[in-house]
C-alpha cells in the first residue's frame, strides 16, 4: 500500500494504492466513510486506485471558495487526468458507494473511453431534484446549514420534529444523527453537502454513452435502505432507458460490513 496526494493549483487529492498489477480499479468512497474502505479488493494481478474525497483524509479543498466557488468539474476531470497520468492508466474498471457514486456518473462522459466497467454501490446523485440536491442549490438553505455547524444539536432537535410530523422518515433521522455527533464531524458533513452542488449527473448523457460504448454497468442496492432507496435506482435507470441494470442485496445503507462485503462481491463487474 502507497499513499499519494496530488496538487492542483490550491486543491490537493489524497489516494491510496493496492498493489501494482494490470487490472486498474479506480474507488470512490461515500461520505463520511475512507479510501481504505475498497482494502478488500487487493489481490493478484490488481492495481487498486482509492481516492479520499474533498474533506476527507488529507484530500483538501479551500472553504473559503465553497459559497462562491464550490468544485467545478471541470477542475475535477483537471485533476484525475493528473492522477491517470502519474498512475500510467489509460483504461478502468470504477467502484463506488454513495457520495462516490455521484462522482463517477458524473465523469463517466468525460472518460467513456478509458471506462471498462461501472460498479455503483447505492450511489448518489441519481436525483438531482430530491429535496437533499435541491437544497443544496439555495443559497438561504446553505446559511442555514451553515448556522448549524457549531451547533449540531439544534439539526437534531430539528430531525425529531421533522419524524413526529412525518415529513422525515426514522431512518433518515438516525442519518442526521450520525453526522451530528461532534461538530467535526457536522462541519464535514456541511461542506461537502454545500460543496458539492455543481456535480449532478445527467441520467440522458449516462444512458447515451453507456449504450454506445456499451459500458458494463450496474447498481447494487440494499433493500432496507432507508437513505438511497432502491426505487430510486429504478427510476434512475428508466431515465437512462438502461434494462437490467439494478440488482437487491438484503442489507441496508452500511455497505462496508464484512458480511454484507460478501454479499455484493460477486456482482462486482470486474470479479
Amino acid at each position: 500500500m502507497r499513499r499519494e496526494i496530488l496538487k492542483s493549483k490550491e486543491l490537493k487529492l489524497e489516494y491510496i494504492v493496492y498493489g501494482e498489477g494490470i487490472e486498474a480499479i479506480l474507488c470512490m468512497h461515500g461520505h463520511g466513510r475512507s479510501a481504505e474502505d475498497f482494502e478488500f479488493l487487493k489481490e493478484g494481478n490488481r492495481k487498486v486506485i482509492s481516492i479520499n474525497l474533498f474533506h476527507h483524509g488529507n484530500s483538501f479543498f479551500p472553504s473559503s471558495r465553497i459559497e462562491k466557488s464550490p468544485l467545478t468539474i471541470k477542475e475535477t476531470i483537471q485533476i484525475m487526468e493528473i492522477l491517470f497520468e502519474k498512475e500510467n492508466i489509460n483504461s478502468f474498471h470504477c467502484l463506488a458507494f454513495s457520495q462516490g457514486g455521484r462522482f463517477i456518473l458524473t465523469l463517466l462522459p468525460y472518460f467513456q473511453k478509458n471506462i471498462l466497467s461501472i460498479s455503483l454501490l447505492s450511489p448518489d446523485g441519481m436525483d438531482n431534484n430530491s429535496f437533499y440536491n435541491w437544497a443544496s442549490r439555495r443559497a438561504w438553505l446553505r446559511k442555514i446549514f451553515i448556522s448549524w455547524e457549531n451547533q449540531p444539536s439544534r439539526l437534531r432537535k430539528l430531525s425529531e420534529i421533522a419524524v413526529k410530523i412525518k415529513v422525515m422518515r426514522p431512518k433518515v433521522k438516525d442519518f442526521v444523527y450520525k453526522f451530528t455527533d461532534d461538530i467535526k464531524t457536522m462541519k464535514r458533513a456541511s461542506q461537502s453537502w454545500r460543496n458539492f452542488r455543481t456535480i449532478m449527473p445527467q441520467p440522458g448523457s449516462i444512458g447515451k454513452v453507456i449504450r454506445e460504448n456499451e459500458i458494463p454497468f450496474i447498481i447494487i442496492m440494499g433493500k432496507f435502505d432507508k437513505i438511497i432507496r432502491p426505487k430510486q435506482a429504478y427510476r434512475f435507470a428508466k431515465k437512462c432507458k438502461l434494462e437490467k441494470i439494478v440488482v437487491e442485496i438484503d442489507c441496508g445503507h452500511d455497505f462496508f460490513k464484512s458480511k454484507t462485503i460478501e454479499k455484493f462481491k460477486p456482482y462486482l463487474l470486474f470479479v
